[in-house]
């Protein structure tokens, strides 16, 4: 889950060769890059189980839920069964889980994994692995990168393609690649030796995946806006196919005001990604302990950002952070869910935006 926004001090990760850079416009915010890759079309089969989820979405936009299934008490407690009819019951066609892999690229949790997609392909719930970067080391050359990339994700995909569609390259890759004070909407606010060691294990990455699995679509993400990591990795020859994104309240609140005037992140994606899907694999209300009305604030939120994705047919997914409180974290993470606790971990109770989603 990426870090508040409101501080000054973001870090981030990207990457461009010294070459490209000097074709690539220096304004602040640049313009679309033309060498982008074509869209490629979200399965038939996946879209055939679109749900229209109490007049939020439509055939063209999907819903889906973050999760820690694989090794968080909540739902080992709860179980894969259970966790998917959940999702099922709010009209949800994605979960997106965290992975982390052996040496080999079998998975930390395999026993765990195997239940969770044996119930979901029982539900025809697809499920979106955030396949943690093992093996990145910025202190790394560009070429070792490439090398450790595409064997962690060659190894992976040689063991589960089978089971998945897309693929999900790390999760917050950018914030240690940001320099101090910079928003990260530009090439130059990164640090750009590490930039180009995360371009190279990004791209290693990408091309291991698809060496074993052939029909497999990746996706990069960011958040707040540091678009500009996503646009370095399109330039340095990162062949994903889905823009991920993350965002939150507090996002939304202070990208609509001065100085950055974007009142519609959907649309400011869509402009510099012409040629790519967006997904949001992240969004939520930001909790606040002192918000005694966080549970009306959170379906508001909620509600309104999946129409603004409704009514932008480039986003096609939009992913709620997360299915249940984690209470026993130290951060936000705690009062995330969508579901709180009764009784931790057996008895669960519905948060206001669970209400609504239900069918």
């Amino acid at each position: 889950m990426i870090k508040k926004i409101l501080k000054s001090n973001f870090a981030i990760r990207l990457f461009v060769p010294g070459i490209l850079l000097l074709s690539c416009t220096k304004n602040d915010d640049p313009e679309p890059a033309t060498n982008s890759m074509p869209v490629k079309n979200i399965p038939e089969m996946v879209m055939a189980t679109a749900v229209t989820i109490s007049n939020l979405t439509g055939p063209g936009l999907m819903l889906g839920i973050n999760g820690h299934p694989l090794g968080d008490a909540p739902y080992i407690t709860t179980g894969a069964a259970r966790q998917v009819q959940l999702l099922k019951s709010m009209g949800m066609n994605w979960y997106r889980i965290n992975v982390q892999t052996k040496a080999d690229g079998t998975m930390s949790a395999s026993i765990l994994f195997h239940e969770l997609q044996q119930a979901a392909e029982k539900e025809n719930i697809n499920l979106l692995p955030m396949l943690y970067t093992r093996t990145l080391n910025l202190s790394k050359t560009e070429a070792e990168s490439y090398k450790m990339g595409k064997t962690l994700g060659s190894n992976f995909a040689a063991k589960y393609g089978k089971y998945f569609s897309y693929y999900d390259l790390g999760n917050d890759l950018e914030l240690e690649l940001l320099e101090p004070n910079k928003t990260g909407k530009s090439q130059f606010h990164y640090n750009r030796q590490k930039l180009n060691v995360t371009a190279a294990y990004l791209k290693g990455m990408d091309e291991g995946i698809k060496s074993k699995d052939p029909d497999a679509k990746t996706m990069i993400s960011a958040g707040w806006l540091h678009y500009g990591f996503i646009r370095m990795c399109d330039w340095y020859g990162v062949k994903f196919d889905v823009v991920a994104y993350h965002w939150y309240s507090d996002m939304e609140r202070a990208a609509a005001n001065a100085p950055y005037n974007i009142d519609d992140i959907t649309t400011r994606l869509s402009n510099l990604f012409p040629n790519k899907p967006i997904w949001f694999t992240e969004m939520n209300y930001r909790y606040k302990p002192t918000n005694t009305n966080y549970e009306e604030d959170q379906n508001e939120f909620v509600k309104k950002f999946i129409a603004k994705c409704k009514n932008n047919p480039k986003v096609k997914v939009v992913m709620i952070y997360e299915l249940f409180n984690e209470p026993y974290k130290n951060t936000e993470e705690r009062n995330f869910g969508i579901l709180k606790w009764t009784t931790p971990y057996t008895i669960w109770a519905k948060k206001t935006i669970a209400k609504t989603l239900t069918l």
